[in-house]
């Protein structure tokens, strides 16, 4: 029997398409150092483990932007050359990237201020796993990012990656360019204490009010996922499928156990 009938769901609340974003308290810690960011403008870092959320919370504060006062530019980079990623950043914001590196810096430079001065639209850039930024890219977005003699902010930056990206910035070769973040985050995830608020408000906008996952299943979905906003959601999804296909009102651990085997196989 299809989950979403047997439960009475309008949509599946835990897939990554599902428009509710619950506010967590990472999801709020996050936004206001976002909302200073976006008042000063500058540089910020945001850290997390992988399914933390914070890519989430990032889409979030971009969608909420107002869209004649912001560009907003996403771009997943990985292991790419300082040549490479100014092509992305030039093509992002509309301009033919030039032959040779400075050239590429100072369109993407003059570009910016034209944004900012002339037509009074902020760029906002969303560097997602950033932890695979070669050293001389940061190096660049120190550059990249100095206006009016370093007195003036025209953008603003946000890195995105994995928590040994701080460990990486730490270096002393970073050193100019850790002291140009403004502001920076570690998303750590759910805390158990998060979780049936979390499910419970999910579950609300699909519709459901009634509990249709006990209290000793959560405590086990949550030893089982760790905090994971992306792990949680998959196996209350699997718990869903199960539960509609045994016909079960209420899930416990006996669904749970089951729905836990098919995520590590899958």
């Amino acid at each position: 029997m299809d989950y979403l009938v047997y439960y009475g769901m309008t949509h599946n609340p835990f897939d990554k398409t599902a428009p509710k974003v619950i506010e967590t308290v990472d999801y709020k810690e996050l936004n206001v150092r976002l909302k200073y960011l976006t008042d000063v403008l500058g540089i910020g870092l945001v850290t997390g483990r992988p399914g933390a959320g914070k890519t989430v919370i990032l889409r979030e504060y971009a969608r909420r932007l107002n869209t004649n006062q912001y560009r907003v530019v996403y771009l997943p980079l990985s292991t790419v050359s300082v040549s490479d990623f100014y092509n992305q950043l030039a093509v992002s914001i509309g301009i033919e990237p030039a032959f040779r590196k400075s050239a590429k810096f100072r369109q993407i430079q003059e570009r910016i201020l034209e944004l900012y001065d002339v037509e009074h639209v902020t760029p906002v850039f969303i560097l997602d796993e950033a932890q695979y930024l070669s050293g001389l890219i940061y190096n660049e977005l120190v550059l990249l990012t100095n206006f009016g003699m370093d007195a003036e902010n025209k953008c603003i930056v946000i890195l995105a990656g994995l928590p040994q990206l701080t460990q990486m910035l730490q270096r002393p070769q970073f050193e100019a360019f850790r002291q140009r973040i403004t502001v920076k985050y570690q998303v750590m995830g759910l805390e158990y204490v998060e979780v049936h608020d979390y499910v419970r408000e999910k579950l609300k906008t699909a519709g459901i009010l009634d509990e249709v996952i006990n209290e000793d299943a959560l405590k086990t979905i949550y030893s089982a996922t760790g905090g994971s906003i992306r792990r949680l959601d998959q196996m209350i999804t699997k718990c869903l499928i199960i539960g509609a296909q045994e016909e079960t009102q209420q899930i416990g651990n006996e669904v749970v156990h089951k729905a836990s085997a098919e995520v590590a196989l899958g």
